[in-house]
């Protein structure tokens, strides 16, 4: 009598049917890879051992070792910050490592018109039995070009708001020039000792150095440029936009107290970009506390803690209805006539890409507060 066959020999076997599925996953996650419209690298021990089609259009094939440099297309500036993030993903210190970098396409010969913007997104994965780093790139330049001319636009608007105190710290030194060369004119009518004309050219140029330095101010602030990360000390962005805006402040009766320690650590930021968020938030907080009845105030504190450099700007004005929180960073949402609405969103922004965060909440002064946090991540060289 004949033994029938077990009943996983008359089909696939359980063994078969689990590689068959293996298969077909395999082949449909690699079709979604190959099609994807984002660019999709595999980094491993710092090379680059995988390019999908979209990311070798940018950056061509693999060489023939099968690898490259991770830094083969980076823009020089923005290296070390890539590498600050390398260095913090591998540690798992970082929990939504994004940012946005400078890349050289293939064949680009390195000038500013070949540079692409490309939003990059990293995540440890396990690559063949080894710890790797999937990376996601995807072309955000149009965007980015778009988003400059907002910046700039929005620049200009904050330097018209501070014009008059921009004229005002010029036409100071000014005047004081003026007296002095009708001082020096008498000086040398009268043949008086050459120790008084040195006095007044050396009170000339005093004045001309005052003015030169307002002037440097607002070129630096209002010149198209990139983003130039640095190791710098905090203090200095916040430090000029209060000196941009003084004159205003003052003319407009709102007291200012400012509490920014010394020994505050330095941080990986671009000292213009901060500057320019840091204004933006004083010029919201005096459009926001000039109608008040109640004391005029603006409070601007800075504090480190935690890996982060904190500074916080409140004000006495009426400030934020909760229910308008979730939407104060959102584009051209204002609630000012006049009022491009789009300060608050650049600054978020701005601050996005240093890889920190901009909050608002209730200020103890009974208005707004705005809550800038910036990672505390040294540059200027290699790790």
């Amino acid at each position: 009598m004949a033994r029938k066959k077990p009943v996983y020999q008359q089909g696939k076997s359980p063994i078969r049917k689990a590689r068959d599925a293996l298969r077909k996953s395999e082949r449909h996650f690699r079709d979604l890879v190959e099609h994807s419209l984002t660019g999709i690298s595999i980094i491993q021990d710092g090379r680059v051992v995988y390019r999908n089609p979209e990311q070798q259009r940018l950056f061509g094939p693999l060489s023939e070792n099968g690898s490259a440099s991770l830094y083969d297309h980076i823009h020089p500036d923005d290296i070390p910050a890539v590498e600050v993030l390398h260095a913090e993903l591998l540690a798992g210190r970082v929990e939504h490592p994004g940012r946005v970098v400078r890349f050289f396409p293939r064949g680009s010969m390195r000038e500013n018109s070949d540079i692409r913007w490309l939003h990059c997104r990293a995540s440890l994965i396990e690559h063949e039995g080894r710890d790797a780093i999937l990376l996601n790139m995807m072309d955000v330049t149009m965007a980015r070009e778009l988003e400059h001319v907002l910046i700039m636009q929005d620049r200009m608007t904050s330097l018209g708001r501070v014009a008059t105190g921009i004229a005002h710290e010029i036409r100071n030194p000014l005047s004081g020039i003026t007296i002095y060369l009708h001082s020096m004119k008498k000086i040398l009518a009268e043949g008086r000792e050459t120790a008084e004309a040195f006095a007044v050219i050396g009170k000339m140029l005093d004045a001309s150095r005052r003015i030169d330095a307002v002037i440097k101010r607002v070129m630096d602030f209002s010149r198209p440029g990139e983003p130039r990360f640095s190791s710098i000390d905090i203090r200095r962005p916040v430090e000029e936009a209060l000196s941009l805006s003084s004159v205003t402040l003052r003319k407009s009766g709102i007291e200012v107290e400012s509490d920014i320690p010394g020994d505050l650590p330095r941080c990986l930021a671009d000292p213009q970009l901060i500057e320019q968020v840091m204004l933006n938030l004083i010029t919201n907080a005096v459009e926001a506390v000039k109608d008040t009845p109640r004391e005029k105030k603006i409070e601007i504190r800075a504090s480190s803690g935690r890996g982060s450099i904190v500074i916080r700007v409140g004000d006495s004005g009426p400030g934020i209805p909760p229910a308008r929180r979730d939407r104060i960073f959102d584009p051209f949402f204002t609630t000012k006539a006049g009022n491009t609405g789009i300060g608050l969103c650049l600054s978020h922004r701005i601050i996005t890409d240093h890889g920190g965060r901009l909050e608002v909440s209730a200020s103890r002064l009974g208005g707004a507060e705005f809550i800038v946090r910036i990672p505390v991540r040294h540059g200027g060289g290699r790790p």
